[in-house]
């Protein structure tokens, strides 16, 4: 085997795309850079109309693929053609991020092996049907079995791999890209003044975000302070954000699906972050919230307390009343919580930081190289 000077050709898919609008997407969108930078050759298989094809994305090529536009279809078929380009092209290795595309992880046949994350168990999503949940578990063993190194971003999670199947599975955890606040006039836009509102956001609104138990808990408090709440676009539950937004107490307002400097400004200048999710493998959002230092209250999932524990405030997960008691007990002790915050910002940015992120899936791959 040579690698020459530890430049390889490598291939990622199993995404929609980049620019990243959720999750997946944007750890893709955030390693790539300096994945590109570590010298490989990256390419970023995205789905067509979803993404632009791209002969330099921060140094990076994008192809898109065709699939159907049918949702139990779209990622199957999309990965099929994904798959079927890679084993032609016959990368080095092929990165395939999310546990349900490697159902198709004997497809590519990449030169030196398949690398695969995961970033979470899609199966225990409340509105997956039995057919969904059963082709998901089947993925998840493929997942296991199939790629030469297997990694996951949450340490809980790696831990039920080496029970459940016996497999040890490398713990590489999310990064964050760290921000200055944005200026406090994009407030303006919503009526909002710095410090006097709530803050949750969920990226794609769905029953396991655990909003329920928050809009309830905040009808429970009674504060003057609005519940600002986040979130929306592709792969909502849009029958589940119309129940939302039409049983929501006073006080309570969706700004909708958000990106950019409006969206940090949000964060950055809130009295309290809130992050009520049932479920999560390990939280792009959490992370936001912990490294703007403002104080967080959060779910107390192994997931979140493996990211949070320590630097935020845990309440039992969709427990209306541990969250409502929680509120309130933060509110009235405000200095203590903004010291619990200056200490979760400077910590997220000793363990998150993506170039550090960046060389451990660097360091995979070249173990994988070594092997072939």
């Amino acid at each position: 085997m040579n690698t020459g000077n530890h430049s390889m050709n490598i291939a990622i898919m199993g995404i929609k795309g980049v620019p990243g609008h959720h999750g997946v997407e944007v750890v893709v969108d955030s390693l790539v850079p300096h994945l590109v930078s570590l010298g490989h050759e990256m390419t970023v298989y995205g789905y067509e109309g979803y993404t632009e094809p791209s002969d330099d994305y921060f140094g990076a090529r994008i192809l898109t693929v065709a699939g159907s536009e049918r949702k139990n279809l779209e990622m199957i078929s999309h990965m099929w053609n994904a798959a079927l380009d890679a084993r032609r092209r016959r990368y080095d290795i092929v990165h395939i991020h999310s546990t349900d595309p490697c159902l198709l992880a004997w497809l590519p046949r990449p030169r030196h092996g398949i690398v695969a994350t995961s970033h979470g168990q899609a199966y225990l999503r409340k509105k997956w049907g039995l057919a969904a949940k059963t082709v998901s578990k089947l993925a998840e063993r493929m997942f296991i079995h199939y790629p030469e190194a297997v990694t996951c971003v949450s340490k809980p999670l790696c831990d039920y791999y080496r029970l459940r199947f016996g497999r040890d599975v490398e713990y590489i955890p999310n990064g964050i890209t760290f921000r200055d606040a944005p200026s406090a006039d994009w407030l303006r836009k919503w009526n909002l003044e710095p410090g006097r509102y709530l803050f949750s956001s969920a990226g794609r609104v769905e029953r396991t975000k655990g909003l329920t138990t928050l809009i309830q808990a905040y009808r429970r408090l009674g504060t003057d302070l609005p519940l600002v709440i986040a979130g929306g676009g592709s792969a909502t539950d849009d029958t589940y954000f119309e129940e939302l937004k039409t049983q929501k107490p006073e006080g309570v307002s969706f700004v909708g699906f958000l990106t950019g400097d409006e969206y940090y400004a949000l964060y950055a200048h809130a009295r309290l972050f809130i992050f009520p999710s049932e479920y999560e493998a390990m939280s792009m959002t959490l992370l936001e919230g912990l490294s703007f230092g403002v104080p967080t209250i959060y779910s107390d999932t192994p997931e979140n307390e493996a990211v949070a524990k320590g630097l935020g405030i845990s309440f039992r997960v969709s427990d209306t009343d541990s969250l409502a008691g929680c509120i309130s007990h933060v509110l009235a002790n405000m200095t203590e919580a903004q010291a619990l915050g200056r200490k979760a910002r400077q910590t997220v940015r000793l363990n998150h930081e993506w170039p550090v992120i960046a060389r451990q899936y660097h360091e995979i791959y070249l173990k994988v190289a070594s092997r072939s």
